[in-house]
Protein backbone atom coordinates (compact mmCIF):
# COMPACT_ATOMS: atom_id res chain seq x y z
CA UNK A 1 0.00 0.00 0.00
CA UNK A 2 1.35 3.64 -0.58
CA UNK A 3 1.58 6.62 1.41
CA UNK A 4 -1.87 8.17 0.66
CA UNK A 5 -3.59 4.48 1.53
CA UNK A 6 -2.35 4.86 4.88
CA UNK A 7 -3.56 8.34 5.74
CA UNK A 8 -6.97 7.42 4.15
CA UNK A 9 -6.80 4.16 6.70
CA UNK A 10 -5.97 6.47 9.31
CA UNK A 11 -8.82 8.51 8.43
CA UNK A 12 -10.81 6.06 8.52
CA UNK A 13 -10.66 5.04 11.82
CA UNK A 14 -11.17 8.07 13.21
CA UNK A 15 -14.78 7.60 12.65
CA UNK A 16 -17.51 10.19 12.64
CA UNK A 17 -15.08 12.44 14.54
CA UNK A 18 -12.38 12.29 12.30
CA UNK A 19 -8.49 13.74 12.82
CA UNK A 20 -7.72 16.84 13.63
CA UNK A 21 -4.32 18.17 11.54
CA UNK A 22 -2.28 17.17 14.42
CA UNK A 23 -3.47 14.03 15.25
CA UNK A 24 -3.05 13.11 11.83
CA UNK A 25 0.32 14.48 11.60
CA UNK A 26 1.06 12.52 14.86
CA UNK A 27 -0.81 9.42 13.94
CA UNK A 28 1.38 8.92 10.22
CA UNK A 29 4.46 10.24 11.90
CA UNK A 30 4.38 7.08 14.70
CA UNK A 31 3.06 5.02 11.92
CA UNK A 32 6.35 5.43 9.92
CA UNK A 33 8.69 4.98 13.35
CA UNK A 34 7.09 2.01 14.66
CA UNK A 35 6.37 0.01 11.47
CA UNK A 36 8.84 1.27 9.40
CA UNK A 37 9.43 -1.50 7.70
CA UNK A 38 5.83 -2.58 6.65
CA UNK A 39 4.73 1.17 4.95
CA UNK A 40 7.12 1.08 1.97
CA UNK A 41 9.58 3.17 0.91
CA UNK A 42 7.45 5.98 -0.49
CA UNK A 43 6.43 6.51 3.05
CA UNK A 44 6.16 10.65 4.74
CA UNK A 45 9.39 11.90 5.78
CA UNK A 46 9.15 14.22 9.23
CA UNK A 47 11.23 16.90 9.99
CA UNK A 48 10.87 18.86 13.43
CA UNK A 49 8.44 21.55 13.17
CA UNK A 50 6.35 24.22 15.41
CA UNK A 51 4.18 21.42 16.71
CA UNK A 52 6.87 18.53 16.39
CA UNK A 53 7.32 16.27 13.75
CA UNK A 54 5.74 17.25 10.23
CA UNK A 55 5.29 16.36 6.99
CA UNK A 56 4.04 19.36 4.13
CA UNK A 57 3.64 16.01 1.96
CA UNK A 58 1.20 14.61 4.48
CA UNK A 59 -1.02 17.69 3.67
CA UNK A 60 -0.97 17.45 0.12
CA UNK A 61 -1.70 13.85 -0.03
CA UNK A 62 -4.89 14.61 2.38
CA UNK A 63 -5.71 17.51 -0.16
CA UNK A 64 -5.57 14.93 -2.97
CA UNK A 65 -7.80 12.20 -1.40
CA UNK A 66 -10.01 14.97 -0.90
CA UNK A 67 -10.41 15.94 -4.31
CA UNK A 68 -11.12 11.88 -4.84
CA UNK A 69 -14.09 12.28 -2.82
CA UNK A 70 -12.46 10.14 -0.39
CA UNK A 71 -11.83 12.50 2.77
CA UNK A 72 -13.93 15.57 3.89
CA UNK A 73 -11.86 18.38 4.64
CA UNK A 74 -13.87 20.36 7.29
CA UNK A 75 -12.41 24.06 7.79
CA UNK A 76 -14.71 26.10 10.25
CA UNK A 77 -14.05 29.46 10.06
CA UNK A 78 -12.01 30.17 13.42
CA UNK A 79 -11.02 26.57 14.11
CA UNK A 80 -8.68 23.76 12.68
CA UNK A 81 -9.81 21.43 9.97
CA UNK A 82 -11.12 18.09 10.77
CA UNK A 83 -10.40 15.46 8.63
CA UNK A 84 -13.37 13.11 8.12
CA UNK A 85 -13.73 9.65 5.86
CA UNK A 86 -16.46 9.67 3.27
CA UNK A 87 -18.76 7.09 2.20
CA UNK A 88 -16.88 6.48 -0.96
CA UNK A 89 -13.84 6.59 1.20
CA UNK A 90 -14.66 4.35 3.88
CA UNK A 91 -15.37 1.93 1.06
CA UNK A 92 -12.01 2.39 -0.54
CA UNK A 93 -10.53 1.79 3.22
CA UNK A 94 -12.19 -1.17 4.01
CA UNK A 95 -10.94 -2.62 0.48
CA UNK A 96 -7.43 -1.04 1.41
CA UNK A 97 -7.48 -2.44 5.19
CA UNK A 98 -7.76 -6.56 3.55
CA UNK A 99 -5.00 -6.25 1.14
CA UNK A 100 -2.82 -4.45 4.16
CA UNK A 101 -0.24 -5.89 6.36
CA UNK A 102 -2.85 -7.10 9.94
CA UNK A 103 -0.33 -6.13 12.58
CA UNK A 104 0.47 -3.24 10.99
CA UNK A 105 -3.61 -1.75 10.50
CA UNK A 106 -3.83 -3.07 14.16
CA UNK A 107 -1.60 -0.55 15.11
CA UNK A 108 -2.96 2.20 13.19
CA UNK A 109 -5.99 1.58 14.55
CA UNK A 110 -4.69 2.02 18.13
CA UNK A 111 -2.61 4.81 17.64
CA UNK A 112 -5.97 6.34 16.35
CA UNK A 113 -7.56 5.84 19.18
CA UNK A 114 -5.08 6.87 21.50
CA UNK A 115 -4.58 10.08 19.85
CA UNK A 116 -7.86 11.14 19.38
CA UNK A 117 -8.34 10.50 23.69
CA UNK A 118 -5.58 13.21 24.26
CA UNK A 119 -5.69 16.72 24.15
CA UNK A 120 -3.49 18.94 21.71
CA UNK A 121 -0.93 19.28 24.66
CA UNK A 122 -0.75 16.13 26.10
CA UNK A 123 -0.23 14.52 22.49
CA UNK A 124 2.47 16.97 21.54
CA UNK A 125 3.97 15.63 25.14
CA UNK A 126 3.71 12.26 24.56
CA UNK A 127 5.49 12.60 21.13
CA UNK A 128 7.94 14.56 22.72
CA UNK A 129 8.53 12.35 25.38
CA UNK A 130 9.18 9.23 23.07
CA UNK A 131 11.23 11.62 20.42
CA UNK A 132 12.50 14.21 21.42
CA UNK A 133 14.40 15.44 18.87
CA UNK A 134 11.45 16.50 16.93
CA UNK A 135 10.81 19.23 19.84
CA UNK A 136 13.86 21.21 18.65
CA UNK A 137 11.88 23.71 16.44
CA UNK A 138 8.59 23.67 18.35
CA UNK A 139 7.30 26.81 19.77
CA UNK A 140 4.83 24.41 22.36
CA UNK A 141 6.06 25.39 25.38
CA UNK A 142 4.91 23.16 28.49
Amino acid sequence: MDRKGWTLLAVSFAGETGLSPVQLQKCIFLLGKEQKEKVGSDFYEFSAYNYGPFSKLLYQDAEALNSEGLVLIERPAGSYATYRITPKGAARARQMESEAPSPTVAYLKVVVEWAQQLSFSDLLRAIYSRYPEYRSNSVFQF
